[in-house]
């Protein structure tokens, strides 16, 4: 069986993680191969809570504390963590959020009977999340393969919105896009009246910067020819290339401009950040 990691930063809601956490394996027909690994704030003021909640979670799941910073980052941090862990090392990374709940039994062995459709371990796999259907991958399921041929999970250049879609977008220039209808991680989001508006919701879309999603959504449309650099490796491999990623999985800043040196250059919030698992204190840098 292939080991599947979800990540999931969170901040100030921990009742709505261990709701997320507990569906997950709640609905896995192998949990013992799933892997939930969740990035807390160091100035979360929810911090005990989440320390509460972890002490009755399934052992597999873990809470990593370090520094505040982007989402677009925290996923890298716990990426590296899933990827490299020297005992259970992720073969699948699925993009987690604290306001899904899984609901399909037996989703796990859903993903990984997808995954084997590909030979060549390129892919970017989504689920029916009851908001966009087969239109837009909102949570990325990509195997270890794209994680290290790319040298990151999400780009670390967003301040919190466009992480899903730079990775659809890499997708789709490499004609790797592939919906699983039948398996639902339903996103109780504000705007479908599933939720209520929260303090986290209005931090990741306001601040005294302005508007993040505007500021994301320059980004985005400011970085295409990275994407396509990205593109073309995952396109080595498709088309039977041999490309061995020789160093570490880059782990990019947060910043407004995004180019393929700069993030070579930068690794390294990630891999300097000092995430604790609650459970098991130690450092998050992978292995």
């Amino acid at each position: 069986m292939k080991n599947i990691a979800i990540l999931t930063p969170t901040r100030a809601r921990p009742g709505r993680l261990d709701t997320f956490i507990e569906s997950v394996y709640a609905t896995a027909s192998n949990p013992e191969r799933v892997f939930t690994y969740n990035y807390i704030d160091e100035d979360d003021p929810r911090q005990k809570a989440y320390e509460d909640y972890a002490a009755r979670q399934h052992d597999n799941s873990t809470n990593l504390l370090g520094e505040t910073q982007s989402v677009s980052i925290s996923w890298n941090v716990l990426a590296q963590y899933a990827a490299n862990h020297l005992d259970r090392p992720a073969d699948i990374i699925i993009m987690g959020n604290d306001d899904l709940i899984y609901r399909t039994p037996g989703w796990d062995v859903i993903v990984e009977d997808e995954s084997n459709k590909f030979s060549d371990d390129i892919y970017c796999m989504y689920m029916e999340d009851l908001i966009n259907g087969e239109k837009h991958c909102a949570f990325p399921i990509v195997s270890k393969t794209w994680y290290t041929t790319l040298g990151y999970f999400t780009p670390g250049v967003f301040n919190f919105g466009y992480n899903d879609t730079w990775v659809f977008d890499v997708a789709k220039k490499v004609g790797r896009t592939h919906f699983i209808p039948n398996a639902v991680n339903e996103h109780m989001h504000f705007t479908t009246g599933k939720s209520g508006m929260d303090d986290t919701y209005n931090r990741n879309r306001t601040s005294d910067r302005g508007n993040l999603y505007e500021k994301d959504k320059i980004i985005f449309e400011d970085t295409d020819k990275d994407r396509q650099v990205d593109a073309e490796k995952l396109l080595e491999i498709i088309n039977g290339q041999s490309r061995i990623q020789s160093e570490e999985p880059d782990k990019p800043e947060q910043t407004g401009k995004s180019t393929s040196s700069k993030r070579n250059k930068t690794a390294s919030k990630s891999k300097n950040t000092k995430a604790k698992s609650k459970k098991q204190p130690r450092k998050a840098k992978a292995g």
